[in-house]
């Protein structure tokens, strides 16, 4: 019981410190190695080109798009008629006052010619 009690008190001193002692310096590990030295800023034949390359890397990559859709220009102008399209349809679906239109065209095709409507 006395070595448990030695153990759970050295524990728990480990976590506090007592008012008024310094803390204990911490000595560094032994057999740390120490931080690498910082690279040259131009170092080998390609240090002072790193911006240039993506600058051109960046152009040719906005070339091969902008070819791409020069190739494709048939495609997306049908994608975007039938997009433009649809658009209007919806916009046309929430407008209330065609849609009360529509609906009391409904009612009267009922009334009038015995149109019936079911689901």
């Amino acid at each position: 019981m006395q070595n448990v009690h030695k153990t759970a008190t050295g524990l728990w001193g480990a976590f506090s410190q007592p008012k008024g002692k310094a803390a204990t310096p911490v000595a560094q590990p032994a057999g740390l190695l120490p931080a690498p030295a910082a690279p040259a800023s131009s170092s080998g034949q390609w240090g002072g080109w790193g911006p240039a390359t993506f600058a051109v890397g960046g152009a040719l990559m906005a070339g091969a798009l902008a070819g791409t859709a020069y190739y494709h220009r048939a495609d997306i102008e049908t994608s975007y008629g039938a997009l433009t399209q649809h658009m209007q349809y919806v916009g046309a679906l929430w407008d209330k006052d065609a849609m009360a239109e529509r609906v009391r065209h409904l009612v009267e095709g009922e009334t009038l010619h015995g149109v019936v409507f079911r689901t």
